[in-house]
C-alpha cells in the first residue's frame, strides 16, 4: 500500500469521527454508567468545576457544586439502575461523568497468596468537536 493511500485512510477515519462527535450536539445522549443500583453521578466539566447530581435527599435531580450551589437539571433524566440521559447534549456538558455506587459490595476474603489488583472505573468522557 502506497504512502498517499495510508494518509487519506488515515484522514478519512479522523473526518468519519468528528463528523459523528459532532452530531451529538443537541441529540440526546445515553450515558450508561453503572449497571448496579447508583445513589449519585458526578461529573468534571471540561471548562472547570465538580458536581454531583444526587437522586434522593434534599438535592435530588439536581446539579450541586462543591460550595453547595445548585444549577438547573432539567436538561437531565435519570434511567434506573445507573444511567444518566442528557436530553440535548452540548458544549456545556463536556466532562467526564462518573457514578456513586449506593451500596459498596461486601468484601470477599481471598485465599492465601491470592491478590486481586481491581481496575478502578475512571468515567466516560463526553467531548464535543
Amino acid at each position: 500500500m502506497r504512502l498517499s493511500s495510508v494518509i487519506f485512510l488515515v484522514f478519512l477515519t479522523a473526518f468519519s469521527y468528528a463528523s459523528f462527535l459532532s452530531t451529538l450536539v443537541g441529540q440526546e445522549v445515553t450515558l450508561q454508567l453503572s449497571i448496579k443500583p447508583v445513589k449519585a453521578f458526578t461529573r468534571k466539566l471540561t471548562r472547570g468545576g465538580f458536581h454531583t447530581y444526587n437522586l434522593s435527599g434534599k438535592n435530588k435531580e439536581v446539579w450541586v457544586d462543591e460550595s453547595g450551589e445548585a444549577y438547573p437539571s432539567n436538561n437531565f433524566a435519570f434511567k434506573a439502575p445507573g444511567t444518566l440521559i442528557i436530553k440535548k447534549a452540548n458544549n456545556a456538558n463536556a466532562g467526564t461523568y462518573n457514578f456513586i455506587p449506593k451500596n459498596t459490595e461486601p468484601t470477599t476474603t481471598l485465599p492465601p497468596n491470592v491478590h486481586v489488583d481491581p481496575v478502578p472505573f475512571d468515567g466516560v468522557t463526553l467531548v464535543f468537536l
